[in-house]
C-alpha cells in the first residue's frame, strides 16, 4: 500500500493547473503528473493509484486539506 505525500500533490495540483477530472481521464496528462509526482516525492507509484489518489483529494475538497480550487482565467468571465 503506497502512502502519498499529499502536500506534494496538492503543490503540484496548483502548479499543473489542470482540473482532476482532466487528469484523471487523460492518460497523456496523467503520466507526466505521475513522473513528476514520483521524482518529487522518491516513491514509485501506478497510474491508477494516483489517480484514485487525486480523486479521493478532490472528494476531501481544500477545506479538509484535500485538492484547492483551481483559479481559472475565464477570459473575462470571472
Amino acid at each position: 500500500m503506497v502512502i502519498f505525500n499529499d502536500a506534494v500533490i496538492r503543490e503540484m495540483y496548483r502548479e499543473y493547473n489542470i482540473p482532476c477530472d482532466t487528469l484523471v481521464s487523460d492518460q497523456e496528462q496523467l503520466l507526466p503528473f505521475a513522473q513528476d509526482y514520483i521524482h518529487r516525492s522518491g516513491q514509485e507509484v501506478e497510474l491508477p493509484q494516483l489517480a484514485h489518489r487525486l480523486l479521493t483529494l478532490r472528494k476531501l475538497g481544500e477545506q479538509k486539506r484535500g485538492l484547492p480550487r483551481l483559479r481559472r482565467a475565464y477570459n473575462g468571465r470571472n
